[in-house]
């Protein structure tokens, strides 16, 4: 069992100390410590989850000396700390994107090389069962040669105002929830697109004085001729019944393959309370166990879970090389980053871009 250490403590990062605390309590991984830049959540969540915190990660660094570290900071901000981290030895898990800089992720992916660590990239729409099952369609020829396809991915307004209103300029709905489908095409398809087309718009975040794209709509072509377009906003009115609406369909010569990953078929309404709620209970959902009491599973907790065992797997003598097949690592985030630099640059000089 070895040691692992979370840096960011926020809205996300609250779920990632669950996961690997009920991972800690199943013997699975040493919770060893956290770190995040705020006093305050240092405190809540160190009283919560009764792990020593710390406001400087360096130091988290020094004295825990930990063998694996999760980054769950703003996207902007996990290329110093994760290089840091593998010139240290350290493995290291970053939530999605590996950077919003293809040179960023460049840097995060010879670091790791250099000093012969995981970099584990967090996209967990992998692990949702349903988009397995839509890979081994397409990979088995089920679908034919696919010809076109839509995604939708979309996140109440409160997401971007409430939650991340202190860096939200600094990403967009491309990067924070759009990037989970980039990576999740070319999963599935194992195709790269070479050329976007992409339209943007800026307009109900800009009247609250945050500086960033409402929506961000990108049309990806590939050499085979197979397009897909991805729609991304993170401007649903509170009323909407999900934090998140999501979905996938693709089309081929011989086959049709949809997803809705909000609307699992479960809806819940409570006196007392303003609305309904359409809940997806295979994403996360805590479970009352007989010895370890209440922990957290679904496939958004799977992904972590997984990079457990992908680092257990290294230390018992798994060579990188073998193991890289079989988790989203840094070459392959690589590959969403620059769809979501081209989208960007697209809907920027409202032209075809090339990549």
């Amino acid at each position: 069992m070895f040691k692992l250490g979370v840096i960011g403590g926020g809205v996300y990062g609250t779920q990632v100390l669950q996961a690997f605390h009920g991972a800690h309590r199943r013997g699975r991984v040493n919770l060893a410590a956290f770190a995040d830049i705020n006093p305050e959540v240092v405190a809540r969540q160190e009283k919560q989850f009764g792990v020593k915190g710390y406001v400087d990660y360096r130091e988290m660094f020094d004295k825990e000396k930990p063998d694996a570290v999760a980054v769950v900071t703003p996207d902007y901000l996990h290329r110093e700390i994760a290089v840091e981290a593998a010139n240290r030895g350290i493995h290291v898990l970053v939530q999605k994107p590996i950077d919003t800089d293809p040179a960023g992720a460049r840097d995060m992916i010879e670091a790791a090389d250099k000093n012969n660590v995981v970099l584990f990239v967090d996209f967990h729409k992998r692990f949702d069962p349903a988009h397995i099952r839509m890979r081994n369609d397409v990979r088995s020829g089920k679908l034919g040669k696919l010809q076109y396809g839509y995604v939708w991915m979309e996140d109440r307004i409160e997401v971007p105002s409430v939650w991340f209103q202190k860096w939200a300029q600094h990403s967009s709905p491309a990067w924070f929830l759009g990037v989970h489908f980039f990576d999740l095409i070319y999963w599935i398809t194992g195709e790269r697109p070479d050329r976007v087309f992409a339209t943007g718009v800026k307009h109900k975040l800009l009247s609250m004085g945050i500086d960033t794209y409402d929506s961000l709509q990108a049309k990806f072509m590939f050499p085979s001729g197979f397009s897909i377009t991805v729609d991304s906003s993170w401007i649903l009115p509170g009323s909407f019944p999900s934090i998140v609406n999501q979905g996938i369909r693709l089309v081929g010569s011989e086959g049709i393959c949809e997803v809705d990953t909000q609307d699992r078929g479960v809806l819940c309404a409570y006196s007392g309370e303003s609305g309904s709620e359409a809940v997806n209970p295979f994403g996360k959902l805590d479970v009352e166990h007989p010895f370890h009491g209440l922990t957290p599973q679904g496939y958004t907790i799977e992904s972590m879970i997984y990079f457990i065992d992908i680092v257990e797997a290294f230390r018992n003598g798994k060579t990188l090389a073998e193991l890289k097949p079989f988790y989203p690592n840094g070459e392959e985030a690589l590959v969403s980053t620059e769809m979501c630099r081209a989208a960007h640059e697209s809907a920027e000089t409202g032209r075809i871009v090339s990549f």
